[in-house]
């Protein structure tokens, strides 16, 4: 409609639909260049050489299709289609555009395939522009219809041809851009055999040609613009996937190495203990010994526990886990280490599995040891349906700008010398237990008191069996 609306008011011509028609630079060009940047910035988002080629394609008929308008719109009211010096440039035109084609996915040797196709199109808008201007018309009966019509089936259907069996390119696509192309050569071959003055039907067959073929160009360079986007967001998120999935994994092995590297200092200073403290009575060194080869068994199921499978097997059935017997052992393996610990068996058994609640627990006293000045304390109580152990140091307490992500991985204070993830994993372990952690508010207590409740284990006699 606005070259119908430009014809109508800027020429005198009494066939205005003709002047309309003659004005085909106008309806290439911007489609032309519309389907050249999407086409290169698809290839330069995907890196398929095929769009950049066929973007260099679309450039040749850009750079010529401007030329041409910008020649029709400073001489509106004569028409340069049925110019006899158009068809060599039409077929011209064609050969570079197939040559460019069979050139799609292999690497250009004469740099960027754009500036290739924007060069070809330049030299043909320039060569087209100079024969119309400056040398004269040519007789049209120096190729007759039946020549053109021959001459059009031999150049353009081999061309839409290697556009539409382009490899790697979807054949919707290849489809409508050999449409688009095969559309433009027929509106040129339609106004040259209309000759002039052009007929209504000619000029209707020439005007919907061109703007069917814009239709088509534009919109599949459009539509792969689209597809590439789609499908480079599909690549990000896969790629932000396995991203998480790695940080997710290093996050386990990170919170593993962290309870082996804590459970190797407990033994390791139990192990050093017996063997150059002999005054050690043979009842504390049978509870040494003893502590060693439950801690031995816990390091090894650590050490054996793959890390892809670690997610998995942190999903054990709970069972009964005996409280005295947890704390006891990793209480003797603080004290190997110099930690005083005070605390007083309560027969309490909470429902869990049991190398990850000795884990919560190792983490507090790690913590407690790491940041109290003396004595760490240890209590055990039943609440309603669960067992809360508290875990205090008097220490310097828990920074005021750290308690609102104390429980964040990497979370730690200006003073702390951990790094950062220990109370997170013992969140995370009393949270799949169907308990929390949580720092305790005692203004008039000194240091900090961490609080891990775990559900309370069922008796026989509770209505609800557990495995033993």
């Amino acid at each position: 409609m606005p070259i119908l609306s430009l014809a109508w008011l800027s020429t005198d011509q009494p066939n205005r639909l003709a002047a309309a028609a003659s004005l085909d630079g106008l309806v290439r060009g911007p489609s032309a260049v519309v389907a050249t940047v999407c086409l290169y910035v698809a290839w330069r988002l995907s890196g398929q050489r095929q769009l950049a080629w066929l973007a260099a394609s679309t450039a040749t008929l850009a750079v010529q299709a401007v030329i041409m308008a910008g020649l029709q719109l400073a001489t509106i009211d004569r028409a340069f289609n049925e110019n006899l010096w158009m068809v060599p440039f039409d077929f011209l035109t064609m050969l570079v555009i197939g040559w460019l084609v069979t050139s799609a996915g292999q690497r250009s040797l004469l740099g960027d395939p754009v500036l290739i196709g924007l060069g070809a199109g330049l030299i043909l808008g320039l060569g087209r522009l100079a024969s119309i201007v400056l040398l004269p018309d040519l007789d049209p009966v120096w190729v007759s219809r039946p020549t053109a019509v021959l001459g059009f089936l031999a150049v353009v259907v081999p061309t839409v041809l290697l556009l539409w069996l382009l490899p790697d390119v979807p054949r919707w696509a290849s489809s409508r851009l050999g449409a688009a192309l095969f559309l433009y050569a027929l509106a040129h071959l339609s106004a040259f055999l209309a000759g002039h003055p052009a007929t209504v039907t000619g000029s209707l067959i020439t005007l919907s040609s061109d703007l069917a073929g814009a239709v088509f160009l534009s919109a599949a360079a459009v539509a792969m613009l689209r597809l590439t986007i789609g499908v480079g967001n599909d690549d990000r998120d896969r790629l932000q996937l396995r991203v998480d999935e790695l940080e997710a994994g290093l996050r386990q092995d990170r919170a593993r190495i962290h309870e082996i590297n804590s459970t190797i200092a407990g033994l390791a200073s139990a192990t050093r203990l017996l063997h150059e403290d002999h005054t050690i009575g043979a009842a504390r060194r049978t509870l040494l010994q003893d502590m060693i080869h439950a801690e031995l068994g816990r390091l090894q199921r650590l050490l054996n526990e793959p890390s892809a499978r670690a997610e998995e097997a942190r999903r054990t059935v709970p069972v009964e886990v005996d409280l005295d017997a947890t704390i006891g052992n990793l209480v003797l393996a603080h004290e190997a280490r110099g930690n005083r610990v005070n605390w007083l068996p309560s027969g309490a058994r909470v429902a869990g599995e049991p190398d990850q609640v000795a884990e919560v627990l190792n983490i507090l006293l790690d913590n407690a040891a790491k940041h109290g000045r003396s004595d760490t304390s240890v209590t055990v109580q039943t609440v309603a349906d669960a067992i809360e152990v508290a875990v205090a140091d008097d220490g310097p307490g828990v920074s005021p700008e750290v308690r609102s992500h104390l429980f964040e991985w990497g979370a730690r204070g200006p003073r702390s010398s951990g790094q950062g993830i220990g109370l997170h994993i013992a969140q995370d372990l009393t949270r799949r237990h169907g308990g929390h952690l949580t720092l305790r508010d005692d203004a008039a207590a000194r240091g900090a008191t961490f609080v891990a409740r775990f559900p309370r284990a069922r008796r026989d006699d509770d209505d609800s069996a557990h495995i033993a």
